[in-house]
This record gives C-alpha cells, structure tokens and sequence, in this order.
C-alpha cells in the first residue's frame, strides 16, 4: 500500500496517477454565471478534481462516489422515507465500488428481507445523477460497454426502488416474494420493487439545493429538471463531494472513515493485479497517525491479497502519513485477485487501527472475471423512457418541479434498453 498527494491526483485529472505523498485536499471551486455551457465549461482549481474530469477516463462511477452520497443524503433530508441507506453484509454483497446503497424506505426492507436467507450481489442499486452523466457520456463515446444509457434524470436507476442482481438467475423468487418484479424483457439482471414510489428528479433537486448552498452567488433554480444549467453545473462539481452536504437533524452521520472517490475498475481479470486510489475524510475528532495501518476486519484473511505489497493475507499496512481530523488524504491500495472460472464477486471490509483504537472501514468491492474486462462497466445501463425530456435549473426564478415527473398524465409507453 502507498500514500500519494490528492493535489497531484487533481493536476493529473488522470485515474490511477503515480504520484506518493499523502496531504492535505485543499478545496476550492470557480462558479461560472447562468450562460450557455460548453464542454470547457469546467472552471474548477487544480487542487480540486470536477465530476468532468471523468467524462473521458475509467469506467466505474465510483470516482464520484462522495457527491452521489452527499446527493442521496440531501434526498433524506428533504424526504426521509424516499431514500434510506444500507449496508454491505455477509449476504448483501457488492459487485464493485460504484454501488451507492440507498434505497426508497420500502423497498430497502424488502431487500433485507430477501438478504435475511439468501446472498444477493448488487451490481446497482440508486444511482443518482453525477453517475448518470458519466454512463451517459461514456455510452456517447462508445466507452465501457455500454450499448444504451438513459440521459441524466431519466435512468430507472435514479427512482430508489431499481436494483440490479449479478446473480439474478437464482433469485427470481426470493425477490419475487418479497414484492420485487422482474419483468423487463432484454434485462435480467432488473428489478423493480412496485410498493416503493419513484422518486426520479429529486436526485436533480437535491443536487441544485447542494450547488445553491456552496455557491450562493451563482444559484440556479432547485426545480429538480435537468437542463443545460444544471448540467454545467454538475460538470464543475467537486467529484468528492461539496464543502457543506446535508445539513438537516437526520443527515447521514459520517463519524470515522468516509469514503469519497475510489478511483479503479469494477473489474478485474482472474489472477490479475490493480490498484484502487481511495479518497478518504477523517471525520472523527482524533488525528489517524501515520502508524495507523489498514487491516481486514476482525483478523480475516482477505481474498485479494496481494503479497508484493500487503504486510499480510488480514494486513494491508500502514498507511505511512498521518491524516488530521476533517481533512483528506488519498490510499493506494494493490489488489490481487484469485483465479476463478466464472464471475465472483469479491468484496473486503478494512478498517484503520492503530493499536487498540479503530477509527473506521471502509470497504473494497470487484467483480472478478475469468476472461479480464478492466474497461467494462457494472452498470451498464437499463432505460425507462417515461418522462420527458426537461430543461431547467438557470436561476432562481424556475418554477417546475421533480413532481411533474411523476404525474400519471405524463406516463408513455415504456422502452427499455441494455
């Protein structure tokens, strides 16, 4: 395991730098007004790495995975019932670290339920809408296998109650039992869960209200449409995440260890080497000291061990430079994964301790393939055509709202694509 500067990782722009030295993120973002937006229209400091950085590099949505959290949490806070956060456990595993788990109240019960006697492994769960434009540009480009994406606002992933299961075929009735249909031809990997409500637009809603919140010069209308604002916007966007999330009495508490990016592939050949760069905040009120080493959970020996560079099967290392209380450092941690002759999920918790005190865990998730497909993305995208197309989010004056995208008036014949 290595330590490197998140500086140089936002000077690079490019996943999987080479860069060591752990330091201080130091944030800062450059607003732009409410004009037309172009693809350069990305004024963001060096130090700082914006959600467009990605458009063209890697196919995995966890580089993103702070803003999208901090976008799920705004949802909790404006709805508490609409979108609720789950773990990763023995039986509800995670096929990479783009999984953001977040789920419509209802529908994260039933998906308990079904975890409660059998192993489900995520491919996708909510999906919010930084995601969705880096799966939407991607399938532009041709990139990561992805044949059909949903445009940002519009993907069923965005409506908390849509999961997608690696290992669908053997839990049709399980799933089926507990209220989750699957019934879209072309798509087997799709469920819905039907007693959950769709919430597509909020994700938009929440990110505007989060923009609004950290440029207080520069807000734009918290209408839940995504427009070309909005989506300039979302371009210039800290990918870790805004300087302020969630603000409300329920928000998300992130004590110990938060995960902000995790920049590598969801998959990884059988027998093959990769290296996950780790965005990591201490949220605790104690300093993690550079002799704090990175180990798996309760002693276990972790089946990507790599033995060029951890210290042991349960020890990856230390992490070799101290991180202050609130701020930020970056993690390289090298993976190793076992020879398998189908698709194996691999999922690792680890926690930092130092001596007898842990300060938190964080937890590391690839597919495992026998044929090696590193620029293949978990989520290859599943759409519903169901809403028009909007336009919106300019400044504070709109007057739509995410609940037009619900009304039955605009319900159309439903396509779906891979």
């Amino acid at each position: 395991m290595t330590s490197r500067s998140n500086d140089a990782k936002a000077q690079d722009l490019i996943p999987h730098g080479a860069k060591h030295g752990l330091h201080i993120l130091v944030v800062g973002l450059l607003a732009s007004g409410c004009t037309s937006p172009t693809d350069d229209d990305t004024s963001i400091i060096a130090s700082e790495v914006s959600v467009s950085a990605y458009q063209s590099s890697g196919c995995s949505t966890s580089v993103v995975i702070g803003l999208s959290k901090q976008i799920a949490d705004e949802i909790a806070c404006m709805s508490p019932s609409s979108l609720q956060r789950f773990s990763p456990s023995a039986n509800i595993v995670f096929t990479s670290n783009a999984v953001l788990p977040y789920l419509g109240a209802p529908a994260k019960t039933a998906l308990g339920k079904v975890g409660a006697g059998y192993s489900v492994q995520i491919n996708s769960a909510f999906r919010t809408v930084a995601q969705q434009y880096l799966l939407y540009r991607w399938y532009q480009q041709g990139r990561c296998g992805i044949t059909a994406a949903a445009s940002p606002g519009r993907s069923n992933h965005q409506s908390g109650r849509a999961l997608d299961l690696a290992n669908y075929s053997s839990r049709i009735t399980p799933m089926r039992n507990q209220g989750w249909s699957h019934s879209v031809p072309g798509d087997p990997v799709h469920f819905d869960h039907g007693g959950s409500p769709d919430i597509r637009g909020m994700d938009v809603k929440a990110f505007q209200r989060l923009w609004n919140r950290n440029n207080p010069n520069d807000k734009i209308s918290e209408d839940g449409s995504y427009g070309p604002q909005t989506e300039a916007r979302l371009k210039q966007a800290p990918a870790t995440g805004f300087t302020t999330g969630a603000v409300c009495a329920n928000a998300r508490e992130t004590t110990g260890a938060d995960v902000l990016s995790v920049d590598g592939p969801d998959r990884i050949a059988a027998g093959g080497h990769t290296t996950f760069s780790i965005t990591v905040q201490n949220n605790g009120t104690v300093d993690w000291p550079a002799t704090t080493r990175l180990m798996v959970m309760n002693s276990a020996e972790s089946e990507l061990y790599d033995s060029s560079s951890w210290t042991s099967r349960t020890e990856v290392g230390p992490i070799k430079n101290a991180i202050k209380a609130g701020e930020k450092g970056v993690i390289d941690v090298e993976v190793a994964a076992p020879v398998v002759t189908e698709e194996t999920a691999a999922q690792t918790e680890l926690v930092f301790s130092d001596g007898t005190t842990m300060f938190g865990s964080i937890n590391l998730s690839v597919t495992i393939t026998p044929n090696g497909d590193d620029d293949i993305s978990n989520e290859g995208d599943d759409t519903h055509d169901d809403a028009p197309e909007v336009s919106g989010g300019c400044n504070a004056s709109g007057n739509a709202s995410w609940l037009m995208l619900l009304a039955p008036a605009l319900v159309v014949l439903r396509r779906r694509r891979r």
